[in-house]
């Protein structure tokens, strides 16, 4: 027990050092701390929407759940998704979008291209659980990003699908037709629909954390990633092998290389060879 409160403290004194004021800080920490206890029991204020400011002028919502207190340890604290890229990406495509913390992370870092008038920077999120989407929503008004939340899961094509919602906010998935974990129907949408949302049907990044769903999309038809530049994904080997997933992309005219292993072991960056 000793050793789960103090490593609360540590993970709410690192975030609480990003934050941009003393309530934001006061927040965070006691967040971070009260949140090993919803492993046991469900505490007032459980679920309830907070907002804070960080340093780097983002306002982020989220609930006080476990789900989403490990996405913003993830994202904005740790920042598993930063790496090193070519390019100035412009476009960005966030699968898996969950409350858009790496919607909020990467555009801070996505700015219009001056040499071409004709392309803004642009961001979509695609997320199924209307709870997390509505979050994400928020997250976007707030911080004024161009672009949109879609409420879907993606596939190959258009269509619905059976979709198993979790107790952590962040570990919903697609389950098969008739599955007995299934809990509610949900759009989806076709990932060359997604793209042709994007100036020229082309997206600069793509961010794909769709617990296990990159099996359909990186498995048979993966003709969609010639619209792509550089591509993010975490792997979930429990429901779907990575490696031949990883020979895919790389078939398709991709260099692979893992990023950020000192904070999570399933990570890969995939740049086109010709970026």
């Amino acid at each position: 027990m000793f050793r789960v409160l103090m490593h609360a403290l540590s993970e709410g004194a690192a975030a609480a050092g990003l934050a941009a004021d003393d309530a934001s800080a006061r927040r965070l920490r006691a967040d971070y701390l009260w949140s090993r206890l919803l492993r046991f029991v469900r505490l007032p204020g459980y679920n309830a929407v907070r907002c804070v400011r960080f340093r780097d002028g983002l306002q982020v919502n989220y609930r006080f759940n476990r789900g989403d207190m490990q996405s913003l340890r993830e994202v904005l604290v740790d920042e598993v998704y930063d790496c090193d890229l070519p390019f100035a990406p412009h476009t960005f495509l966030d699968l898996g979008a969950n409350i858009g913390l790496a919607s909020l992370w990467f555009s801070n870092r996505i700015r219009p291209d001056p040499t071409q008038s004709n392309r803004s920077a642009f961001l979509l999120a695609v997320e199924p659980v209307p709870e997390n989407a509505a979050v994400a929503e928020m997250n976007f008004q707030d911080n004024h990003i161009s672009g949109e939340v879609v409420r879907a899961a993606v596939g190959q094509h258009a269509g619905e699908a059976w979709f198993e919602a979790r107790a952590e906010s962040n570990l919903g998935r697609l389950v098969n037709e008739g599955s007995t974990q299934a809990g509610m129907r949900v759009p989806v949408v076709g990932i060359r629909d997604l793209l042709g949302r994007f100036p020229e049907c082309r997206v600069d990044l793509v961010k794909m954390d769709i617990e296990g769903g990159e099996e359909e999309l990186l498995s048979r038809d993966t003709g969609w990633l010639a619209q792509v530049k550089a591509l993010i994904v975490e792997w979930h080997d429990d429901r779907a092998d990575s490696r031949p997933l990883i020979r895919n992309v790389e078939s398709a005219g991709f260099q692979h290389q893992l990023i950020n292993t000192k904070c999570q072991d399933n990570l890969s960056l995939f740049l086109r060879k010709d970026a």
